[in-house]
Formats: C-alpha cells, sequence, structure tokens
C-alpha cells in the first residue's frame, strides 16, 4: 500500500515521501483496521519528522500521520461496538497518511452521518486539546472561587483550538473576552461570535482596551496561544497567584520572561498537550471523543477546511499546513478526487 514516511529526521518538506510498504497489519482482538479516506497535515506531525533520529538505511523508516476518517474494513475479534462499514474518525492513529490503518478500537468514533468527511478528519485533535484547556481553566477557577461573571480572556481566539474554547466557554456560560493579533482574525471571531468582545494585539493601545473590558476584577487564569514576547504583555491582567494556561506556541518564539516577572506575585504557569492526552483516564478520553463527534454535528463552521490534496501534491499539503491561514490542509489518501 501507499503510505507518507520518512528514514532520517529533517524538515517535513524534504524528508517526508511517498512510498509502496507493507500492508497494515491485521488487527488484534481489541483492533480495527480502516481504509483511510482524509488525514489532515497537523503541524505536530511536521515537527515529529525533526524530532528523532533515524538511520539513511531506508530499509527503516516511520510513517507520518496520526488523525483520520475513514471506513472500517476489518474488525478484532473483541470489538463489538464498531462493524464492518461504519465511518469513523480516529486518534491517536499512527502512520494515518496511508492507504490503510490499523488503531484500537477505543481509538475511534462513529461519524455522525451530517457531518462530512472533510470536517470528520479534524473533528478530534484539536477539540480534544481544547477540552483539556477547558478541564484546567474550570479547575483553576474552582480553586479560586471565581465568580460568574469574571471573564475568561482567550488569546489566539480564531485559531483552531481557539475557537472552540470560546465556543465550548460560551456553553458553561462564562463571560469570554477574545484576544486575536489582526484584524482579519478579529472578523472571524465577530463572524462566529457576535457577542464576544475582541481585543487585537496588532492595534496600539490594545492593553488599554483589554483593561476596560476586565475592569477591576482580577483574572485567575489567562488561556494562551500566542506564546512570544506577548507572555510579558498579558501577565499583568492576570490577578497575583494567577495561572497562565498555555496550549500553544504561534509566535514561535522564546518567551522574553525572566524570574522577576512570576516570583513576586506568585504567577504560575500550566501546560496543555494533546501529547499528555492518552494519560487522560478511560471514560475521560472517551467522554472527549464523544463530545467532539457532537460538537463537529452542531458547530461545523467552527471546523474549517482549507483544501484537501492528493498523496502526489504531498509537499503542496505541508506547505498550505504552515502557511494558509483559512484551515486545515487534509490529504486526500485514497483518491476521493476533493478538488483544492
Amino acid at each position: 500500500m501507499r503510505s507518507v514516511i520518512f528514514s532520517q529526521a529533517g524538515d517535513a518538506a524534504s524528508v517526508a515521501r511517498v512510498a509502496d510498504v507493507p500492508d497494515a497489519p491485521a488487527p488484534r482482538a481489541d483492533e480495527i483496521q480502516l481504509r483511510v479516506s482524509l488525514s489532515p497535515v497537523h503541524r505536530g506531525d511536521l515537527v515529529g519528522t525533526e524530532a528523532v533520529s533515524l538511520p539513511a538505511d531506508e530499509s527503516r523508516h516511520v510513517r507520518l500521520g496520526s488523525e483520520a476518517v475513514g471506513v472500517v474494513t476489518t474488525v478484532g475479534d473483541a470489538v463489538c461496538n464498531l462493524r464492518v462499514g461504519d465511518r469513523v474518525a480516529v486518534f491517536p492513529a499512527p502512520g494515518a497518511w496511508a492507504e490503510s490503518v490499523t488503531v484500537p478500537a477505543e481509538a475511534a468514533v462513529n461519524v455522525p452521518e451530517t457531518v462530512s468527511d472533510e470536517i470528520a478528519s479534524i473533528l478530534l485533535v484539536n477539540t480534544i486539546t481544547s477540552r483539556d484547556v477547558l478541564r484546567a481553566v474550570s479547575d483553576l477557577r474552582g480553586t479560586t472561587a471565581t465568580v460568574d461573571d469574571t471573564p475568561l480572556v482567550v488569546s489566539a481566539a480564531a485559531s483552531a483550538v481557539g475557537k472552540l474554547v470560546v465556543r465550548q466557554a460560551l456553553d458553561r456560560r462564562w463571560p469570554v473576552i477574545a484576544v486575536v493579533r489582526s484584524d482579519r482574525s478579529a472578523a472571524t471571531v465577530r463572524k462566529l461570535f457576535p457577542d464576544v468582545p475582541v481585543v487585537v494585539t496588532g492595534n496600539d493601545g490594545w492593553q488599554g482596551e483589554l483593561r476596560d473590558l476586565v475592569g477591576a476584577r482580577q483574572l485567575p487564569v489567562i488561556a494562551d496561544a500566542h506564546g512570544g514576547g506577548f507572555v510579558r504583555e498579558i501577565l499583568p491582567f492576570l490577578a497575583d497567584a494567577g495561572t497562565l494556561v498555555v496550549w500553544g506556541d504561534l509566535a514561535a518564539r522564546p518567551w522574553t520572561l525572566s524570574t522577576s516577572d512570576l516570583l513576586p506575585r506568585e504567577l504560575r504557569v500550566r501546560a496543555v498537550s494533546i501529547s499528555r492526552w492518552m494519560t487522560r483516564p478511560a471514560d475521560v478520553r472517551e467522554d472527549d471523543r464523544r463530545a467532539a463527534a457532537e460538537l463537529a454535528a452542531h458547530h461545523p463552521e467552527l471546523l474549517a477546511v482549507h483544501a484537501a490534496y492528493p498523496l502526489d501534491d504531498l509537499r503542496a499539503a505541508i506547505d498550505a499546513a504552515r502557511t494558509n491561514g483559512t484551515g486545515a490542509a487534509l490529504l486526500d489518501i485514497n483518491g476521493r478526487q476533493t478538488s483544492k
């Protein structure tokens, strides 16, 4: 079968390639095999090619991809909740950029009939991340006895995860203030959430605008994915002993903090990463997958797709994943002929 692989570390655009590899292994008792339809190109997938050390020997390789949608073709003897022919979204699915993949049955969730393959292919990773962020925020708000009208400031609110954080925070009846970097991002947030105030950090005086919105309240927690120099700029809005919940680093630059920014006020940082999600209890993971499918059915507008690319256009898909600002870049694994 065809699969995207790499056999030496380096930039994904240079080392990732499409190759013929052995078929996915037959499922064990608690596993399923699916024919992959679409799989997203996550930035984490691309970073993975730089984070390992492999020999140049092409007989050894790693298959790329982590999330997908497809149709179940085989089920293990112990699997009772899925059947051949079911359309499922799967994560984690190592090697998902392949014509077929074998995963534990617990990694799959049935896709609602109203959800397209394009949306289904991206419904898990970003939604799961957003739910982990919200769990952290909820714990911190509860610990500090936060009053109900205290707003949650969400930076990168127009990002794939940021939009999902805002939606679910509103569903919890938390007031939200969205912080974004550009007027374009602000327009996205205002279209999706007309009642949510938006602050644009690219505009002069944004700190004063945010202070006017926050008022005299002290914020026990802020959710951030900007990173870089923005971290120092947002810390003054935290209450003493407050916590910055971090799930991303869109700035892709080192934080410009010193211990004096944190120690006098005992400020804290709590990181959230999808790489740690498999350590969560099984019932939490099951709830997250089910909630992700429901969210995709009710709010597909939050799961934006840029385009789908055939495997032969792998380089274009990688470039799009890194540069486009309109949605996910997908790989069309089995020739669905989805246009870009």
